[in-house]
């Protein structure tokens, strides 16, 4: 081997060295998951998560409070371990309770704000 192809040799291979560890970083991130954000640009959130913002709005006693975050947490324990048509009884239980705390005019803005959110979405 010559001198100059032996240096060509080491051209190459330190051309070599330097770009290909780099080629690795050249890669495109693998695209998110299909269902993290749906084609709408919308992002998947709780059912109860607008009955929690509707609820907000009531201008609730502090006793309605107490009383309507026991009832959440108590269908959350229920709910936990639950299959699907134990869960939606228990959203509809949850429902009940909730009118049941609430006053008719309560009830009233209630029903209006989770329609309005409903038309909106």
């Amino acid at each position: 081997m010559t001198l100059s192809s032996t240096r060509l040799l080491s051209a190459v291979a330190l051309v070599a060295a330097l770009v290909l560890p780099s080629a690795a970083f050249a890669q495109t991130a693998p695209a998110p998951y299909p269902s993290a954000v749906p084609a709408n640009g919308a992002r998947h959130h709780h059912r109860h998560n607008g009955l929690r913002a509707a609820l907000r709005n009531l201008n609730l006693s502090s006793a309605q409070q107490t009383q309507i975050r026991q009832a959440f947490q108590q269908t959350r324990e229920a709910n936990r371990n639950a299959d699907q048509a134990t869960r939606k009884a228990n959203r509809a239980k949850l429902r009940a309770q909730i009118d049941a705390i609430l006053t008719p005019a309560q009830r009233a803005q209630l029903q209006a704000a989770l329609k309005a959110r409903k038309h909106r979405a």
